[in-house]
């Protein structure tokens, strides 16, 4: 008689620090069969484990249609996705906890498929395709997360990053700025009257399907 092998969870863990590559390395990392995402180290909400957890999601979608279960999300992480309007519209992944749609607030952050944006964002020339943008403003921190599941002969890494250095010109602001390919990542801490400063580069195993997932936080 044939034995069925039940396939064991990976777990996940993330934690509540801002690190970009230790964010990286960790939602970035090779896909399992089935993952587990514990949430229960991170006290507060986080708006880039939020981006983050999202954008891994996606990428499952694309590889044998792997839904991501979290768990142990604290009520303060709660509170956070339930003040994200149309975070029900994030695919590939399940929230194994009850979180009740909020009457009469005003929202913190917006969750939008990059199919229905109305393509006025910053960025949205270089975002096209399936995929997400994810914005808003958290503890007097501004956050624009955008992902999309795009073919790299699309690209054009130098534009996005002259957009960049545009950005930062005109706006005067200090933050980080990270964008991440199937293949690199490049970090850039924003700075005033700066119009670029020093990028960080890291070359990538190729493990991903072609995406482009960037972060700005100012």
């Amino acid at each position: 008689m044939a034995k069925t092998l039940l396939t064991q969870p990976s777990i996940f863990e993330p934690y509540g620090h801002s690190d970009l590559y230790a964010l990286d390395n960790l939602y970035f990392s090779p896909l399992k069969e089935k993952e587990v995402w514990d949430f229960s180290r991170i006290r507060e909400f986080s708006p880039l484990n939020l981006g983050f957890i999202f954008a891994r999601a996606e990428l499952g979608l694309r590889n044998g249609n792997l839904e991501i279960e979290t768990s142990g999300l604290s009520p303060n992480f709660k509170k956070g996705i339930c003040l994200t309007q149309g975070w029900e519209d994030a695919p590939g992944i399940r929230f194994d906890a009850f979180l009740p749609q909020v009457m009469g607030s005003e929202y913190n952050f917006f969750y939008k498929r990059l199919e229905e944006e109305d393509r006025h964002s910053i960025f949205s020339e270089f975002f096209e395709g399936e995929g997400f943008s994810l914005q808003g403003k958290w503890k007097d921190r501004n956050f624009l997360l955008l992902f999309s599941r795009s073919n790299s002969k699309d690209r054009n890494l130098p534009s996005i990053l002259k957009k960049v250095s545009e950005f930062n010109s005109e706006n005067q602001v200090r933050g980080n700025f990270f964008l991440r390919t199937e293949k690199q990542s490049y970090l850039n801490f924003l700075k005033p009257k700066e119009s670029f400063g020093p990028l960080f580069l890291q070359e990538k195993k190729l493990e991903q399907d072609p995406f482009l997932f960037l972060s700005l936080d100012y």
